[in-house]
């Protein structure tokens, strides 16, 4: 019975902390145990965003390991280490506090891919000793990866946006948009309060399942398909001047704001609103000795090794139409044989993309 009380509370804070994913959700940092691990186990760290936890637990099932619960504000691992929220201070003041290192014979840690953005790899080994290396992009990956000796496959390096992530995105800002108008029309009128609560619900679905699918100019055609579908509902169901006019103020705000940043929200295109999105990755081939670094944590695959046997060990960047403008091939080289560069010959250096973060205006402060 503890154990069912307990995994009903872990779907309904799951459900809650989806719902309301764009707020921070916090957990307690430091060490904790999975299974019964002992000094040779594997130790693993993660931000404090709670739903981000929860998931890791759930997916190390099974398996005996350290998991280090680092500080990021309460924030998932991608938008932290992007934000300047979950870095290598981060990552080296929760190894040397969290009182790991006294559990374990080893100094190897093993970091999320996304969290590549933010934390340097090379910097937490001269700080603190230990041997940062990233794994999987995906917590479900985890124990296939352990099992392979810490090695990735291809499909573990890769982000997706599968059916699972689009309905979550869907709820995260679907769900608050829908409370809001089912409060707002509850007070200024009632009958309406729940048909536009669904429809805004059913706006933020069909976005994150259509939206990237639309042709040119798809946030025109997606706007009019919304007002469209408000329109005809309200007169089919017997709606006057008034009821009209408020499905198609509401159908056009809703659009707006789900249309907005919407591959921002995504991790297949990239913010929309920040600069460097007119800038392309550019490579240095005479700096390139083949370190790999970049290809070990591009999301988008956009790297490719020369074939096997290759006198050239040189890097090549395939598949740059892939880009999301992360940073994080940048931020890891070594080498400093990336950059940021617009068609006009503007740079972005290395140390600036290590040195300043990315806030909610796509703007690179301290």
């Amino acid at each position: 019975m503890a154990e069912a009380g307990r995994r009903a509370g872990d779907l309904f804070l799951d459900l809650l902390q989806t719902l309301l994913r764009l707020l921070p959700w916090p957990t307690e940092t430091g060490v904790r145990a999975v299974g019964f691990p002992d000094a040779s186990s594997p130790v693993l760290l993660t931000g404090n965003y709670a739903l981000t936890v929860r998931r890791v637990l759930r997916a190390l099932e099974g398996v005996d390991a350290w998991l280090v619960v680092a500080p990021s504000a309460g924030i998932n691992v991608w938008c932290a280490a992007s934000g300047g929220h979950l870095g290598t201070h981060q990552v080296v003041t929760a190894l040397k506090t969290s009182g790991v290192a006294e559990r374990v014979h080893h100094r190897n840690v093993i970091l999320p891919q996304l969290a590549a953005t933010g934390v340097i790899a090379r910097d937490v080994k001269r700080r603190c000793g230990w041997r940062a290396r990233f794994g999987p992009v995906r917590a479900e990956d985890i124990p296939r990866y352990l099992a392979q000796d810490a090695k990735k496959s291809d499909d573990m390096r890769h982000v997706g946006f599968d059916a699972r992530e689009r309905s979550e995105m869907a709820l995260a800002w679907g769900g608050p948009m829908a409370l809001a108008a089912g409060l707002v029309l509850a007070w200024v009128h009632a009958p309406w309060a729940l048909p536009v609560a669904g429809y805004a619900l059913l706006a933020a679905f069909a976005a994150f399942f259509a939206l990237d699918r639309l042709p040119a100019p798809r946030r025109t055609g997606f706007a009019a398909l919304v007002v469209g579908v408000g329109l005809g509902a309200t007169a089919l169901a017997g709606g006057g001047i008034a009821a009209l006019s408020a499905a198609g103020v509401s159908g056009g705000v809703i659009a707006a704001l789900l249309t907005f940043d919407y591959a921002g929200s995504t991790p297949i295109e990239g913010g929309s609103h920040f600069e460097e999105r007119r800038f392309d990755v550019t490579l240095d081939l005479e700096r390139c000795k083949g370190v790999y670094s970049c290809w070990e944590v591009c999301p988008e695959a956009c790297f490719e090794k020369p074939a096997p046997g290759s006198e050239d060990r040189r890097i090549s960047i395939a598949h740059a139409e892939r880009c999301v403008h992360c940073g994080a091939c940048i931020v890891q080289c070594s080498l400093d044989a990336l950059a940021f560069e617009d068609a006009a010959g503007r740079r972005i250096e290395p140390d600036a993309i290590r040195r300043f973060k990315l806030n909610l205006l796509g703007q690179r402060v301290a």
